[in-house]
């Protein structure tokens, strides 16, 4: 198996980084793992990405909430192969729309190759160092997505809640 880490992105990092988000537009027409909005090009979104970092969390009914975005990277070629955003706390909108502490993606090129399964580990210690005093981190995906359930689970994730519908949120609850 392939040495992956995580790290924040730079500015070198801008082609790497917007072929991943191609490849997850082309397969499935969103960007998941990745804290994105509409109109920024990449030095703005570098900086934007700094102010989510500096949000403090006052209180869970506050509107906004503090992010870190992550790239995970395989060593050996230094590719970009899949994208983490850590939210050491939620605030009450996060948590009412099955948004948890933790959101990864995986290039739709590089799955089935057991790297969600590390970014999720790797994502879980760096949410530690973030937030050294939470016991508790959510995580959630749709019951239809069973990669990613079995990732969850396999990380000792536990099904909290879910929303029976056309898709079916679920949020999971993995104890530290």
């Amino acid at each position: 198996m392939n040495e992956l880490f995580l790290r924040k992105l730079t500015l070198d990092d801008e082609n790497e980084f917007c072929n991943f988000v191609s490849e997850q537009i082309a397969h499935s027409g969103a960007i998941k793992g990745v804290r994105i909005e509409d109109g920024y090009d990449f030095k703005a979104f570098l900086s934007k990405l700094k102010e989510y970092e500096d949000i403090p969390f006052i209180s869970y009914e506050q509107a906004d909430y503090p992010s870190y975005q992550f790239v995970l990277v395989r060593k050996e070629d230094n590719k970009i192969v899949g994208a983490v955003v850590v939210r050491p706390r939620l605030n009450k909108t996060l948590f009412e729309d099955y948004e948890g502490n933790i959101g990864y993606a995986i290039s739709p090129l590089e799955r089935g190759k057991g790297y969600a399964k590390i970014a999720l580990s790797l994502a879980i210690e760096e949410y530690k160092k973030l937030n050294p005093v939470s016991r508790d981190v959510y995580l959630c995906c749709y019951k239809e997505n069973v990669g990613s359930r079995k990732v969850i689970t396999g990380a000792g994730g536990v099904l909290v809640e879910e929303i029976k519908g056309v898709a079916t949120p679920q949020k999971y609850l993995i104890k530290l």
